[in-house]
């Protein structure tokens, strides 16, 4: 049984039309589909021809709302995938839709991860292992990640991690140096720089060791929690001097500061 096309109108947005039936509307089309079939009217369709048209036009259309959304900055075949889905559309139709959108190369999960690697390494000076944790959420196989990843040599990971080890030093400078090494250690583990990079890293840092500084960052201290420990009695010491230690400070400024609380008859706070 065929049905043959009464009419073909423009609908309002741009390349798109409306396509009639023996007098009723059927469907939908893009001016892709409508080149595509040499759609004109008096036509007659049979129900495969109808099929077929259908199926094109959908990934036709997959394929449109692939492009809107590719063309704000590249996508991975999986962020494709996710959002065809979200827009209710058929796996078999998505699939051909990433079908054309690779052959065409607006989809390469390898350039898409290469440029991720430059980008994060030169503008976020993240480390390898945050950068394949950020590719591995979006769908980039494990392949491309270390292929992408082998561009990002140690000599630059390394570069990246000593800047930043540079401004977490003066950022935590008030600390121990035992403590700065802790934060700073802490701080490049996060941004995905493994541990014997890291260790290599802080071993190029000139750590200054600042007697009188040590004492006023440790009187601070004590100055800030001395009170909190009121409520341990003759322990109160004790816990404040594990306190401090746990902080970094060297046992005999420890000494000296805890001494110079416990001596205060008044209980006053440093100044």
């Amino acid at each position: 049984m065929t049905k043959k096309i009464t009419k073909i109108s423009a609908q309002k947005s741009k390349g798109r039309y409306n396509l009639d039936l023996d007098g009723k509307f059927a469907f939908g089309i893009s001016e892709m589909t409508l080149i595509k079939f040499g759609l004109a009217k008096n036509r007659e369709l049979n129900e495969k021809e109808i099929n077929e048209i259908k199926k094109y036009e959908d990934i036709a259309r997959a394929i449109s709302k692939s492009l809107n959304y590719l063309s704000h900055h590249l996508r991975t075949e999986k962020e494709i995938f996710d959002k065809l889905r979200s827009l209710e559309f058929n796996n078999a139709t998505i699939k051909a839709a990433i079908a054309r959108l690779k052959d065409e190369k607006y989809l390469d999960d390898k350039i898409y991860a290469e440029n991720f690697v430059r980008t994060q390494a030169n503008l976020q000076a993240a480390g390898p292992l945050v950068i394949s944790q950020k590719l591995k959420l979006v769908g980039i196989p494990n392949t491309d990640i270390e292929a992408a990843l082998a561009v990002y040599e140690t000599n630059d990971q390394m570069e990246n991690a000593l800047s930043l080890a540079e401004k977490y030093q003066k950022h935590y400078s008030k600390n121990s140096i035992i403590k700065q090494k802790q934060k700073i250690n802490q701080a490049l583990y996060a941004k995905g720089y493994d541990s014997d990079l890291i260790k290599a890293t802080i071993d190029k840092l000139v750590f200054e060791e600042d007697n009188q500084q040590q004492l006023e960052n440790a009187r601070r201290t004590i100055n800030h929690i001395w009170s909190r420990y009121d409520k341990y009695g003759r322990e109160k010491a004790y816990r404040a001097r594990s306190y401090l230690y746990g902080k970094g400070f060297p046992v005999e400024i420890i000494d000296q500061v805890i001494g110079e609380k416990e001596n205060d008859g008044t209980g006053s706070d440093f100044k």
